[in-house]
């Protein structure tokens, strides 16, 4: 039996500009920046001097003495970088990953923020890409006992965001209405609550942004045009959610699941037990 060789390709640099053959991904799976919520690079000085010395003073990488670096994509007030920046660089990224993606394949990430005006890049990003957001599946991120979530009212649930140039989605999963929505979001409750997750309503909240992500990706894909400034891309995607359904509204029929939700985090774990996923759903494709 003879078997194809295999090997790994580690690269070391920016995504914006990773050189990768058109058409060469079965899929792309990454983690970016939560816009504000983590300065990484002021987190990883404290590291970076130490690690330094571990290493061969000839790998140019570690001759920098702070992992600082103006293109980082993180919001930063100080630094002057606000969404227009984490936009442009989040947009480069997609784009230059959806070209190596062969059709159809999936770009899956993690996101989640305490404001709505932070999934405004994100959009732009997957429209950019000449992407469509086929699924945002929520997914338990990080403990409730996180130093900085404790006692919070934020969130520790992600949305994963499914994104495909073409495929299907259930067309269930396009909801209209703010009821339509709620609908979509107690689903997703039920199935964190399996994993022995208890949903606070910073959990919650964020849901409901995962799925208002998804919607006005799907809504605004036809018409998008990526060659307008991120400042001017931005204003429609805020445009198109403003004018969209508001948070009190959804959040008004999901009635006790919403008033009996813990407001604060608060330690917990999660687990889930073995269970079949899927079924057969009425599907459109795009």
């Amino acid at each position: 039996m003879i078997t194809e060789p295999r090997g790994v390709h580690l690269l070391c640099g920016s995504a914006t500009n990773a050189d990768l053959p058109d058409n060469s991904l079965d899929g792309v799976f990454t983690d970016p920046p939560y816009f504000g919520n983590v300065q990484y690079a002021e987190l990883m000085d404290f590291c970076y001097v130490w690690v330094r010395k571990l290493v061969s003073p000839e790998n140019p990488i570690f001759q920098l003495r702070s992992t600082r670096n103006p293109d980082e994509l993180t919001g930063n007030i100080t630094m002057d970088r606000g969404l227009d920046h984490f936009t442009h660089g989040l947009s480069a990224v997609f784009q230059n990953m959806a070209k190596a993606l062969k059709p159809g394949r999936p770009m899956a990430f993690t996101y989640h923020h305490n404001k709505l005006e932070a999934y405004h890049p994100v959009i732009v990003a997957i429209l950019d890409a000449g992407l469509t957001c086929s699924a945002s599946i929520p997914c338990p991120a990080e403990m409730g006992a996180s130093i900085h979530i404790s006692g919070t009212g934020s969130s520790i649930v992600d949305t994963v965001f499914v994104c495909r140039s073409t495929g299907t989605i259930p067309r269930k999963w396009l909801a209209e209405s703010p009821e339509q929505i709620a609908a979509l979001v107690l689903d997703d409750l039920d199935k964190l609550k399996i994993g022995g997750l208890k949903p606070t309503r910073g959990d919650i909240r964020c849901i409901i942004y995962g799925h208002l992500a998804r919607l006005a990706v799907w809504r605004l894909r036809m018409t998008w045009d990526k060659a307008q400034p991120a400042s001017a891309k931005l204003a429609v995607v805020a445009m198109e959610m403003g004018s969209g359904h508001t948070l009190e509204s959804i959040e008004d029929h999901l009635k006790e699941a919403y008033l009996n939700a813990p407001q604060l985090q608060q330690y917990d774990y999660v687990h889930e037990n073995r269970t079949s996923y899927g079924g057969v759903d009425d599907e459109i494709s795009f």
